[in-house]
């Protein structure tokens, strides 16, 4: 089995275990070329390709074009069965392994959001996968989910996705495995909505487009051939982004994982509503920690923001708000429907949904209700009109 380019970020242990690979791949070289390696790609709809122009192709299909292209006869096989949810992946997949292959890519967790599985028990059981995996001899190469859409029914504003692709690189980089970071190779891109997801008003959860199969593909060929195309993300997050009723004295913890080259630890800054602050920096180039202790009780709506770059060359850097929190006892403008101190698009998606619904329906949205009479009509949609754009 090949295990070109792999890389590996808990424990020394762990690095010589790679430094000996590096070794062992030299001498591999020196006597021939090292055999053809399959990839086995397991996961949902996503995974198995829907929304594709090209059924059953996905990112598989692509990723095995990109692999071949470049020389290597490696083949990805599809283990994508759409619908499905950690728990059946979990019983699914000892089949899947007992089919042989050198490398899992692991992607699943969608429809748990979807299902309203708890986040502690998609992560069990991506762990569980994992372990199986490895038991087999597998290495095992974790995926993060895309985005989901602002038409999603669940989690439209990918709080409880952005918390579980968190989790999911902290125990990745634990674990010492691969990450091929789909959530940020999207969310990096400001056009990731409106041109990497087909619109189709009964995808209730987003599905890629084939441009979206595309930068996929291209984000897991960049991990498995180790070319750093990703800056430093975030892990663990406190508080945590869409959390309410924060107390006013509470730290600020920020973690920072960067599963390439590493972090530039000069570059780390921490900017609470845009501006930057002083905060306690630990930790190295794999793992880094940003801890802010407030001066004074903070008020209202907070924004956390990173800024950061990788050791890669060119490097790889990040500027971007990563969190939006509470205080306890913050009032709201009218029309901020989802409480993030801002009545903007997102409020009027909300709104929309629920246009035309009285009390008694399942439809029906009280926040969305901004005058309480029971319905959402044009009279809410003229106060979220005339408050459109402000914030607090």
């Amino acid at each position: 089995m090949r295990r070109m380019g792999r890389r590996r970020y808990a424990s020394p242990a762990a690095t010589l275990r790679t430094g000996l690979w590096v070794a062992l791949v030299g001498v591999t070289l020196l006597v021939g070329p090292a055999t053809a390696e399959e990839y086995v790609a397991f996961g949902d709809s996503i995974t198995e390709g829907t929304g594709d122009d090209e059924p059953k192709i996905g990112y598989p299909g692509r990723l095995q074009n990109l692999l071949q292209a470049a020389g290597r006869d490696d083949t990805v096989r599809n283990e994508g069965v759409g619908g499905e949810k950690t728990p059946e992946g979990l019983t699914r997949l000892n089949g899947v392994l007992d089919g042989g292959g050198d490398v899992l890519l692991l992607m699943e967790g969608s429809n748990d959001i979807s299902r309203n599985i708890s986040r502690e028990t998609t992560l069990f059981n991506l762990q569980k996968m994992a372990e199986r995996a490895e038991t087999k001899g597998f290495e095992v190469v974790h995926a993060t989910l895309v985005p989901r859409t602002p038409i999603a029914r669940v989690d439209a504003k990918n709080e409880l996705n952005q918390r579980l692709v968190e989790a999911l690189r902290h125990d990745a980089g634990l674990a010492g495995r691969r990450v091929v970071d789909n959530f940020e190779v999207f969310v990096g891109r400001g056009d990731w909505y409106e041109n990497l997801y087909q619109h189709v008003a009964t995808d209730f959860v987003g599905h890629p487009n084939a441009a979206g199969y595309d930068v996929m593909a291209q984000a897991f060929f960049d991990v498995l051939t180790d070319v750093d195309s990703v800056p430093p993300v975030t892990g663990l997050v406190s508080p945590f982004n869409g959390q309410n009723n924060v107390k006013p004295t509470s730290e600020i913890n920020v973690e920072l994982w960067d599963f390439g080259r590493g972090i530039d630890v000069t570059s780390r800054v921490l900017l609470i509503d845009g501006v930057p602050v002083e905060a306690e920096l630990t930790g190295g180039q794999l793992r880094s920690q940003l801890r802010f202790v407030p001066g004074q009780p903070l008020r209202g709506v907070i924004r956390v923001g990173i800024e950061a770059r990788d050791l890669a060359s060119p490097a790889n850097s990040v500027s971007r708000e990563i969190a939006t929190f509470v205080i306890a006892g913050t009032e709201f403008l009218e029309g901020d429907i989802d409480r993030d101190g801002r009545v903007d698009g997102i409020d009027l998606v909300l709104l929309s949904r629920a246009f035309g619904f009285s009390i008694g329906n399942p439809r029906y949205d009280g926040t969305a209700d901004l005058d309480s009479n029971g319905t959402v009509d044009g009279t809410d949609l003229a106060i979220l009109a005339s408050r459109f754009g402000q914030e607090l």
